[in-house]
């Protein structure tokens, strides 16, 4: 048996802290390490120590603008993961643009993203990722029909940035369906005052399961995205799903007036007592978003790279 392998997770907190936990948990023969190297000092100095120890660093959230933890592995020769995830491909795009960005990140990390569309978007600046994906699922969640006599609608919008999510599009539709229940989970009612009565915004909600089980659509409509966690859990609950983006088991919507015809159909459906589960979203997410295929894909990956045994 060969020695330890030591990772490094990085980039955004929440998903690199549960990404550490996930490969941790299902690769016990090696070592995952979360190191918050946006927010805290104490990680930021570990993060010189434990770095130049490390055989792969992984970033959820790519850059090609200078970054001390990436120089800190690439200057000793530590195979860089980054992950990209959204929004990161915008801020590269205009480092790009304007000449301001690294050409050493683009050749000597390796770089992985989601879903097509960030793939076409990163190799318009010269990023070829392959697609490989981090977000894993094994819970089994009962499909059943939501207990509201009234259909409902979710979406998600967090407090950072929330424009940037939609609102006021998920709000116009709320107004032009005053039958059907809407709910924004992730901020709170006082950004949107005055509230349409059909709407409750709930903040930040501990307790996602018992929401999504009154929930027949969810939908997420940003002005730009990567593969929403959103969408996956909605999928793997057996919901209907309304996005942006040509995804699988999902309706398309990228407008005010798509949304609205296609949540008139699934409403049409609800009237006539036709509407069910997503069943084969749900059998989606189960097959190809479990641990074994996306954390075991991760891992080969991360060994080739490494050229480990």
């Amino acid at each position: 048996m060969g020695r330890q392998m030591k990772v490094i997770a990085v980039g955004l907190p929440l998903f690199a802290k549960r990404l550490a936990k996930s490969l941790g948990n299902f690769d016990k023969s090696n070592s995952y390490t979360w190191l918050n190297t946006y927010y805290s000092k104490i990680d930021k100095l570990k993060a010189r120590f434990l770095i130049p120890r490390a055989e792969c660093i992984i970033s959820i959230n790519g850059s090609i603008e200078t970054s001390k933890v990436f120089d800190l592995a690439l200057n000793r020769k530590i195979p860089l993961i980054m992950i990209w995830v959204g929004t990161d491909v915008i801020t590269a795009t205009a480092a790009f643009k304007s000449g301001k960005y690294r050409k050493d990140y683009i050749e000597n990390a390796v770089h992985f993203c989601e879903v097509n569309w960030i793939q076409d978007e990163l190799k318009a600046i010269g990023i070829n990722a392959d697609i490989v994906n981090f977000a894993s699922f094994d819970k089994k969640f009962q499909l059943m029909n939501p207990i509201s006599q009234k259909f409902t609608v979710l979406t998600y919008i967090p407090n950072q940035r929330s424009e940037f999510y939609g609102p006021n599009l998920f709000l116009n539709v709320a107004r032009s369906f005053p039958e059907i229940n809407f709910i924004i989970a992730g901020t709170k009612a006082e950004e949107y005052q005055p509230l349409p009565e059909n709407v409750k915004a709930l903040g930040w909600v501990e307790d996602m399961d018992s929401l999504y089980a009154d929930v027949h659509l969810c939908v997420r409509i940003p002005e730009h995205d990567g593969l929403s966690t959103f969408i996956l859990e909605s999928l793997a609950r057996g919901k209907d799903v309304i996005y942006k983006y040509p995804f699988d088991y999902c309706l398309q919507a990228g407008n005010e007036m798509e949304f609205k015809s296609v949540l008139q159909s699934r409403y049409s459906l609800f009237l006539n007592g036709l509407w069910d589960s997503n069943r084969s979203g749900a059998e989606f997410i189960a097959n190809e978003f479990n641990s074994t295929q996306i954390l075991g894909e991760l891992k080969k990956r991360i060994i080739e790279i490494t050229k480990r045994d």
